[in-house]
């Protein structure tokens, strides 16, 4: 896939927990060349990591496209608690808030 044919376009992230729980979280693709972001209302950012370029999907048809908040591609991740006060372990900060 072509990193520049998704900029502009509509773009879900669709994280799953530890429980299998999932919350989808939807913006526009933002690639500059070297770095592909979500940017979200209310000016916020998420950059996603080269190493997760390659799972990047279409989205398959109009109801999951429903489903994933209208996005044209999705990215699916899985998540997990916050991590140790020691700072220790493989989790990454998101910013992304999980729905109550």
């Amino acid at each position: 896939m072509d990193l520049a044919d998704l900029d502009g376009r509509l773009f879900t992230l669709w994280l799953t927990d530890e429980a299998d729980e999932s919350a989808v979280f939807s913006g526009i693709a933002r690639w500059d060349g070297q770095t592909l972001a979500i940017e979200r209302t209310g000016n916020l950012r998420f950059e996603v990591r080269p190493e997760w370029y390659e799972r990047i999907q279409p989205v398959g048809n109009e109801q999951a496209r429903k489903i994933l908040l209208g996005g044209e591609y999705f990215l699916r991740l899985r998540v997990g608690n916050d991590p140790p006060a020691d700072g220790e372990g493989e989790f990454e900060q998101t910013g992304l808030k999980w729905p109550q």
